[in-house]
């Protein structure tokens, strides 16, 4: 497999701020209150990685960064701009549909299930968003598709549907197929908790090239080794709330709270 590199990087932002800050953020889902007023920033280049245990709120957190889920207090900003919204005086308004898709073309985003077309072959599951969302020409798209399907080590199953490749090589392809828009972050949320444990270190090392090259991160993972060896810092989530936060040595190696100590003694 060969060392997988950013495509095209996008400018840094005039703004040149943190890539995701976000403030006081609360999301409910009926009555239960699944985020608690969660504050963060994760600056540019950096790899962060949430971790905690199930129904912690590290998922709705993650889908609250690209609007995938609506907050209900607080706010989120990715590269300067406010998620799902612009500000006009001292309101909120909700930016349009369009609008909102456009930003959300910058994020990558790549989930616990694989989510291909079952009826589109490799390569057309990854020139599929560029052609529709971006407007590229077919050849554009396709050759930036190829080469980052040979960066992943799937140039041969271009031509194969998704229900010929094994779990690993799918969640290879979701991430060719995420960085086939040029996003400016990637999103990951539990991307081998679906795997077969054999499967898990081809996946996690296109994480890693990814990071060495410099793509910003945010990673809900139980993967503790890629966490130590990847985060720049660490955040342990429990009942909605951001509990410890630190580097990987503080977090998984010394840490401080009760309760992530109890996590880790779980999972290890």
């Amino acid at each position: 497999m060969s060392q997988l590199t950013q495509q095209e990087p996008q400018a840094e932002s005039a703004d040149a701020g943190p890539m995701v800050r976000c403030e006081g953020v609360r999301k409910s889902f009926g009555t239960v209150e699944v985020l608690k007023g969660i504050d963060l920033e994760v600056q540019r280049g950096e790899v962060v990685c949430m971790i905690g245990p199930s129904g912690s709120g590290k998922s709705t957190m993650l889908r609250c960064i690209n609007h995938l889920e609506r907050v209900d207090a607080g706010r989120v900003w990715v590269d300067g701009e406010i998620v799902g919204y612009e500000q006009q005086g001292n309101k909120l308004y909700e930016l349009a549909d369009k609008e909102i898709c456009r930003r959300r073309t910058q994020v990558g985003m790549v989930f616990q299930h694989f989510n291909l077309f079952p009826h589109k072959t490799v390569l057309e599951n990854l020139v599929e968003a560029p052609r529709l969302a971006l407007g590229e020409s077919k050849a554009v798209a396709s050759e930036r598709a190829l080469g980052l399907l040979d960066q992943v080590g799937l140039a041969d199953k271009r031509a194969a549907y998704p229900r010929h490749l094994s779990g690993g090589q799918q969640q290879r392809v979701a991430i060719a197929r995420a960085l086939c828009m040029q996003p400016k972050l990637m999103l990951f949320d539990e991307p081998t908790s679906a795997l077969d444990p054999e499967l898990v270190g081809d996946v996690l090392a296109v994480m890693k090239d990814l990071a060495a090259n410099g793509m910003t991160m945010v990673v809900v993972t139980h993967e503790m080794g890629f966490a130590r060896d990847v985060a720049n810092w660490v955040a342990f989530f429990d009942g909605g709330q951001i509990v410890e936060r630190g580097t990987p040595e503080q977090v998984l190696g010394d840490p401080s709270h009760d309760r992530t100590k109890a996590f880790l003694s779980a999972v290890r």
